[in-house]
């Protein structure tokens, strides 16, 4: 019988996905384990394999398009058999809740040309993160060169070659340009514009001493390094400190579900990078649980598997409390939104000598400003002040949540 190749579920809360890019065509061989097509989720990009071996039939030619989830995108003929009906590509605003059990109906064929553009784009050979890369900055894979094996293009040569074409444009009149939002520019813009926009936030802020923080991170680097080979930020010591507090903050550490707190038993801290402009927001999980240099390596790897486009949906799932900082940009303060179903995250901005009253004189003391956004529906000011404050004291006074000489 022929076999139905499915758009996949890859994470709880994925309801579609897109298909950037097709590696076969109508009529092809293909073996079980094949790749099929790369999908783009809001979170990361991935390669669908073959789940038979056979024939494709009934290929859905369209890519860039929102397909609900399990919604039959081709068949493959195990035994030579009559072709199933290519599925239907649904748009954003026709995603059925459940993936129907009625037999996709059959459509009209698209266009030769656009079939076949898609098909010679498809069978260039080069990596998920070139052919990224490539609708990123709207370059055409077949205008560029690669230098992989086998003449395979890499997302290298996709920058460099933008990089070319950007020139060229720069030396020609101005003009106005249109840029999509990616998938996962789009998915984010819609769960914060629905946070900002249903969850009440509320916010509180606190300037904060880094005196004793810096020290600590001086003195426990060499060590953690020398176990991990990795050597800790501030950010992650911050991590770690953050992560303390709240196993004594259950109500800060909880989420909404429907009109209750779930308190969760872990504490799961996602830490807000950026990746070419996107907001990919990767979780250390247990972190109360674990050591410096434990946070500091997974923290490493997690970061390297952003920048590289290797993050899975799995690795940013699960958190129950989002860290923010920007203060590497120079920024002195900001507001956060709160990553839902999360009920807080935490602003961090930068570092810098201020004027401050000590034993009755004006110092300066390196300062950061925190702010904390809660939801007030789980959130009362004063369990917030509460957490702040205690959150102030472990930073102003490291050495009791981790041993100086010691990892």
């Amino acid at each position: 019988m022929p076999v139905e190749v499915v758009l996949p579920k890859v994470d709880m809360d994925m309801e579609s996905g897109i298909i950037a890019a097709w590696h076969v065509k109508e009529g092809d061989a293909v073996g079980a384990g094949d790749i099929l097509f790369e999908m783009e989720t809001n979170k990361a990009v991935m390669e669908v394999e073959a789940p038979a071996a056979g024939r494709i039939r009934g290929l859905a030619a369209i890519t860039g398009e929102p397909v609900a989830v399990g919604t039959a995108v081709a068949w493959i003929d195990t035994e030579g058999e009559p072709a199933a009906p290519s599925a239907v590509m649904a748009s954003n605003t026709q995603m059925p809740a459940q993936p129907s059990p009625v037999a996709p109906a059959p459509v009209a064929p698209a266009p030769r040309e656009s079939i076949a553009a898609a098909g010679e784009e498809s069978q260039l050979r080069a990596t998920p993160l070139a052919r990224r890369t490539a609708r990123e900055h709207g370059i055409v894979l077949g205008d560029v060169a690669g230098s992989g094996p086998r003449g395979r293009i890499v997302a290298d040569d996709v920058e460099k070659h933008a990089k070319r074409h950007h020139a060229q444009a720069a030396n020609e009149p101005a003009q106005d340009s249109l840029a999509p939002f990616s998938p996962v520019r789009r998915i984010v813009a819609q769960r914060l514009a629905e946070s900002a926009r249903t969850i009440p936030h509320f916010y509180l802020s606190a300037q904060i001493e880094m005196t004793a923080l810096r020290e600590a991170l001086h003195r426990v680097g060499p060590a953690v390094e020398a176990a991990t080979g990795v050597r800790p930020t501030l950010t992650v010591l911050i991590v770690k400190l953050v992560a303390d507090v709240l196993a004594k903050h259950p109500l800060v550490n909880a989420s909404v579900e429907g009109d209750a707190a779930r308190l969760h038993s872990h504490v799961n801290i996602g830490v807000a990078m950026d990746r070419d402009g996107e907001l990919v927001v990767p979780v250390l999980r247990d972190a109360s649980a674990r050591s410096l240099a434990q946070l500091g390596a997974e923290f490493a790897r997690l970061r390297d598997a952003v920048r590289s486009r290797t993050i899975t949906p799995s690795e940013m799932r699960g958190g129950t409390f989002t860290i923010s900082n920007l203060g590497m940009y120079g920024v002195d303060a900001f507001t956060a939104i709160i990553n839902p179903p999360e009920c807080a995250i935490l602003a961090i901005g930068r570092t810098q000598d201020t004027p401050v009253g000590r034993d009755g004189q004006v110092v300066l003391r390196p300062m950061a400003t925190f702010t904390l956004s809660s939801d007030h529906r789980i959130v009362d000011g004063v369990v917030a002040a509460r957490f702040v404050s205690d959150l102030r004291r472990a930073i102003e006074a490291p050495a009791t949540h981790f041993t100086m000489g010691e990892p």
